[in-house]
């Protein structure tokens, strides 16, 4: 069996679909498949072809970058070439699943594993995103063998949108949970307010930075906020921490490796993620199953977390609430959640649907 991923961006870049897509490849190649990647993230520093751990990536440079990733021509005729079995295609907010779409072979399966959460990352991009689902029902969906969703909200949110597509399924992600399992959350003073992800508009680090500011105005100088993450709003973000006063209270850290980022669940006291445009949350996962009290904001995939008492949730982005969400969390004793999916089980589902698939050919 051959299988193709398509992808925005590949390790050694870092984020959560690339977790996903480097944790399935690496284990087909494991068990003697034969695993291709396409990327759109051709830069300096990266070569256009490379095995990486058993896996055959090839790099295609964007004509635009994040977050449409349109690739260069070369993209297509390569793609037109790949003599495989499954295209297995990720992130549906891209452009490379719609032009994967054009160039499939009708013997060939393709799967699509959308991250699909309704909504672009700003008002003209979801403009522009509208009008962009029109053409994934009219092109791509048409192609499509079978759509993976991640969550019981991505599922819903999916089918309403695009209704005209059939056989969709629900995998819960996973996860690394023997490495959550040895890593002991035990907080150290001062209190550590921790955030992990990309430095991006969506993600609301500045409303967490304006609720954390609140916090620390109204006395609670043992706290701290750590921030882990780079993007295009680290010179906003520092300048902000510097005119809300909380420069003395706040750490930056960037370039960690795996082992570094444990390492900060285990110190931390609090998790923060309050992003609603979440089709999953692999780093809020890790901080449930190492421990970590958790707070999100209610709306979205994440709000099935407080509704379940697993998470502290705020209704809004005003900072008041964000401080008191703070507080409470950070006061609070969560025991470690294991009803997550190993990659190694994750993986063996995701080939036993790519077997399937095959058989119905």
């Amino acid at each position: 069996m051959h299988v193709l991923h398509v992808t925005p961006r590949y390790f050694p870049n870092i984020g959560g679909v690339e977790t996903v897509v480097q944790k399935i490849s690496e284990m087909l190649a494991t068990r003697g498949y034969q695993v291709t990647v396409y990327s759109v993230d051709l830069s300096p520093g990266l070569s256009r072809q490379q095995k990486v751990n058993g896996v055959l990536v090839k790099r295609f440079a964007p004509l635009f970058g994040d977050p449409l990733y349109l690739p260069e021509p070369r993209f297509l005729t390569s793609l037109r070439r790949e003599n495989v079995d499954i295209i297995h295609i990720h992130n549906v907010h891209t452009l490379p699943p719609f032009l994967a779409a054009l160039s499939k072979h009708k013997a060939q399966k393709f799967l699509l594993q959308p991250y699909y959460h309704r909504f672009g990352q700003s008002s003209i991009r979801n403009c522009l995103f509208k009008l962009y689902r029109y053409g994934l029902n009219n092109v791509v969906f048409s192609r499509i063998d079978l759509v993976i969703v991640n969550s019981t909200y991505e599922k819903k949110i999916f089918n309403e949108d695009f209704s005209a597509c059939k056989g969709t399924i629900l995998i819960p992600l996973g996860m690394d949970v023997n490495e959550a399992k040895r890593v002991r959350n035990e907080p150290v003073e001062s209190k550590r307010i921790l955030y992990i992800g990309a430095l991006k508009p969506y993600k609301n680090v500045d409303k967490v930075m304006e609720g954390f500011a609140r916090l620390i105005r109204e006395g609670n100088k043992e706290y701290r906020l750590v921030i882990v993450g780079e993007g295009s709003e680290y010179g906003y973000l520092t300048n902000l921490a510097h005119s809300l006063g909380i420069a003395p209270f706040v750490e930056w850290k960037r370039g960690l490796s795996r082992e570094q980022v444990l390492n900060e669940y285990a110190k931390a006291s609090v998790f923060i993620l309050l992003s609603s445009l979440e089709s999953f949350s692999l780093v809020v996962y890790d901080a449930l199953a190492i421990g970590v009290p958790v707070v999100v904001f209610n709306h979205g995939v994440l709000a099935d977390l407080a509704d379940a008492g697993l998470a502290e949730g705020v209704n809004s982005l005003e900072a008041k609430e964000i401080a008191d969400a703070l507080v409470s969390a950070s006061r609070k004793t969560y025991t470690k959640i294991n009803r997550f999916l190993d990659w190694r089980d994750y993986s063996n589902i995701i080939t036993s649907i790519y077997h399937k698939l095959l058989e119905n050919r």
